[in-house]
């Protein structure tokens, strides 16, 4: 699901495949040429007058293992729809996000190509993405069937200029073993952030110069945002799409208090501690509770040691559930032809493929809530029915909050955010650096409006 950003080892090399990729993606109907090959125009016949299948293209960042399951799922559908004809073009990741923009730019588009949220707000502000609103409205019984909210950040500026697919949330993976011998009880759904600060505690040891923490996770003001909604405070930033600005509540500061007390105290890793090895320290037992994604459960699934018992619950609570979670998709150029033969393709992608290849691939919940079931009772046959639960309930939370800067201008945000949160959360500043950090990012949205 995760994008690739190695660099190409040649720039000759990398010349050659962004080339072959165009020309791959060339001549094909919906390719977003604006002009239909001879043989495949766009209205599905010949020169001839005869009827010939609308071919439709796309192009996913996803593993070759991965594609071989998504396009034998799609043999199904063209089974069902002989007038459609789906075509992968195969992609390399490396610079995924620049090859497919670059295609966008050269009118060489695939019809259909996975995209992430970030990408999808760049793009849909250029007007280089097809809206799917007239479509969407008309379909009103396929869009009720997202996970309610999810597809909030798939419009802009009024306009449906991609569909969300699947999900990445995020919750902790804890060691059960670790909390049988500190004398605490499990983590449920709905556990609270005292019960959370007393088991990094609990859980944290400094034994023959060997420290252990008790929580092993990277910390930015996003998931303190967690601590401060769910304590009836404001977030830090006040939307997912667009923010307007970036607050520092009180009860922000009284979580940023808590997690600087855990980490002066040993329970909890600085923010400069090198959190590379963390998911392989887990499965060696000696990690008790970590941040991470729910992918990582289906690696845990597949390779960690069988005596490893390990469980999976969502951030705790102050008053009220709040969560965060972002969305990998799809999306069409503005030029696309045969947009009604591409929308049954991406209804087809979101639905019924997810459906049918999640259950072998459990990495991700899928955006299209009963496409999710398969995917849990997966989770369910492992031996890990609580996963599914948390992220079912994690998805269903009736207040999101986003999980980073979303807009063009994040990358102005960001330096002020790393120059001051490390030293304020190690007490190397005051804790009213946060405000400084605060009006300097304020100064940048102003300014990207």
């Amino acid at each position: 699901m995760r994008q690739g950003v190695r660099k190409w080892a040649s720039g000759i090399i990398a010349l050659l495949l962004f080339s072959s990729l165009l020309a791959a993606c060339g001549g094909n109907s919906g390719g977003g040429s604006g002009s239909a090959s001879p043989g495949n125009t766009p209205s599905g016949e010949d020169n001839a007058g005869s009827k010939k299948p609308v071919e439709v293209t796309m192009i996913t960042w996803e593993s070759a293992a991965m594609n071989e399951k998504i396009m034998a799922s799609m043999k199904k559908f063209e089974e069902d729809n002989p007038d459609i004809k789906v075509k992968l073009i195969p992609t390399p990741l490396d610079n995924y996000g620049v090859k497919i923009n670059g295609m966008i730019t050269a009118k060489k588009a695939p019809d259909i190509f996975m995209t992430g949220n970030d990408m999808l707000l760049d793009n849909a502000g250029k007007g280089l993405l097809y809206d799917w609103t007239e479509l969407a409205t008309q379909d009103k019984a396929f869009m009720e069937g997202f996970y309610d909210g999810v597809v909030d950040s798939w419009y802009y500026e009024g306009k449906l200029v991609g569909l969300p697919g699947l999900l990445n949330t995020y919750g902790i993976f804890y060691n059960k073993k670790s909390f049988q011998d500190a004398g605490l009880p499990e983590p449920k759904i709905g556990w609270t952030y005292d019960e959370f600060f007393t088991a990094m505690e609990k859980l944290s040891s400094n034994q023959g110069g060997v420290q252990q923490f008790g929580y092993y996770a990277p910390l930015d003001p996003f998931h303190v945002s967690l601590y401060s909604v769910s304590a009836s405070g404001a977030p830090f930033a006040d939307a997912i799409i667009n923010p307007t600005k970036v607050e520092i509540s009180d009860p922000f500061r009284e979580g940023v208090e808590k997690y600087k007390a855990a980490i002066a105290n040993g329970y909890m890793n600085p923010p400069t501690f090198d959190l590379t090895n963390a998911m392989s320290s887990f499965k060696q037992g000696k990690v008790p509770m970590t941040l991470q994604g729910q992918w990582v459960a289906d690696d845990l699934i597949r390779t960690a040691p069988k005596e490893l018992e390990w469980g999976y619950v969502p951030m705790p609570v102050v008053n009220s559930q709040t969560e965060i979670y972002d969305a990998v998709g799809w999306s069409s150029p503005a030029t696309l032809k045969n947009p009604e033969a591409v929308w049954k393709v991406l209804k087809y992608l979101d639905s019924k493929m997810y459906e049918e290849v999640l259950p072998s691939t459990p990495v991700a919940p899928a955006a299209y809530q009963a496409s999710s079931a398969a995917y849990y009772e997966a989770l369910k046959a492992a031996g890990h029915p609580e996963v599914g639960e948390g992220l079912d309930h994690i998805l269903k939370s009736q207040n999101t909050q986003p999980v980073r800067f979303l807009s063009t201008w994040a990358g102005k945000a960001y330096p002020f955010i790393e120059a001051s949160w490390k030293n304020i959360l190690m007490g190397k500043a005051p804790i009213t650096e946060l405000d400084v950090m605060a009006e300097k990012i304020n100064k940048v949205i102003t300014t990207g409006k």
